[in-house]
């Protein structure tokens, strides 16, 4: 019986978008057994997934002191032991590679654009000349003679949708928060939002700085207080989703949800979320997008403070109409 490694441990969104790698693989292969190495930060976003035998954690934060370097040479043993017949990293970075050559398989497949000296590590190339990330992955199954279909992500909500939010009706799920600060719509604007909405009722969700958002009676305030397999059972309830360029904007789309995304500073030909009601809003500037996380004009990412709360509205209620 074949088995098979999946090694891309982050970050959320790009596991989002290598999914249908996953899919396709099970659907060409379904009788193999096929496993995942994650960050045990985004284990529940594949727990339970129909597609695989079991998830195989990688602990990163533990493992950045040299005195873990026993345990982490016994994690490195116990993947060879599966003797897997592929492995598949679609990482493609140092650490990545290191997994690749724990596991040790006969065929050991790679991108071509992997960094980091990783390429020393497979024995077959995947050609990941596409522009979309998600496009990229699926030259995988290609370079496997796997027929590619329309985008299967067989992503599902399993945890329980949380008490707060059981009597409040159909809601918008705003979620405000990127890694970059020039991802970031003013959060100014989310306010002006919800007060040009009053018929809609909110729930706000994400991890990162406080800043005050309120509309009694229709607004539920969830930041910093769910867990990743929460997240995706509010996300998949929702009528709409508000988001920037980030983790539960791709979980969104791969849901079905209606999702609106805001670009600025990334590309959205590259890192747009995969999804059959996926609307981008971007507003390009003659430096957009400069694919930095820190903005150097006189005017701060003038490129998000364009998008006008008056045109989110409208946007917002076309897509889930």
């Amino acid at each position: 019986m074949m088995k098979i490694l999946i090694i891309k441990p982050s970050g959320l969104g790009d596991i989002v978008q290598a999914l249908p790698v996953l899919t396709g693989l099970k659907r060409r292969f379904p009788a193999a057994k096929i496993d995942w190495v994650v960050t045990d930060t985004f284990k529940e976003i594949l727990e339970g997934h129909p597609c695989l035998r079991k998830v195989i954690l990688y602990p990163r934060k533990r493992w950045t002191s040299p005195a873990r370097i026993p345990e982490i040479w016994r994690w490195g043993k116990r993947l060879r032991a599966e003797k897997y017949d592929i492995t598949i990293d679609l990482q493609g970075l140092f650490r990545s590679a290191l997994m690749t050559w724990a596991a040790n398989s006969p065929r050991r497949i790679g991108l071509a654009s992997a960094r980091e000296g990783s390429r020393a590590a497979y024995n077959e190339f995947v050609a990941d000349t596409a522009i979309s990330a998600a496009e990229r992955y699926l030259t995988c199954l290609e370079h496997l003679d796997i027929p590619v279909q329309p985008l299967d992500f067989q992503l599902k909500a399993r945890a329980p949708l949380p008490e707060a939010l059981t009597d409040l009706g159909p809601y918008i799920v705003l979620h405000p928060y990127s890694k970059w600060r020039t991802k970031l719509w003013p959060w100014r604007y989310y306010q002006e939002l919800v007060d040009s909405m009053p018929e809609a009722k909110f729930v706000v969700v994400g991890e990162g700085p406080w800043f005050p958002l309120d509309a009694p009676g229709r607004l539920v305030d969830l930041r910093g207080k769910l867990a990743l397999g929460s997240l995706v059972t509010v996300l998949d309830r929702a009528k709409s989703v508000l988001s920037p360029d980030s983790g539960p904007a791709h979980i969104a789309g791969a849901l079905g949800r209606p999702v609106l995304v805001l670009f600025g500073a990334t590309d959205w030909r590259k890192t747009k979320p995969s999804g059959a009601r996926v609307l981008i809003h971007t507003h390009a500037l003659f430096c957009s997008p400069c694919l930095k996380r820190t903005c150097w004009r006189d005017t701060p990412v003038e490129c998000m403070s364009l998008l006008t709360p008056l045109k989110i509205r409208t946007l917002l209620v076309s897509l889930a109409s």
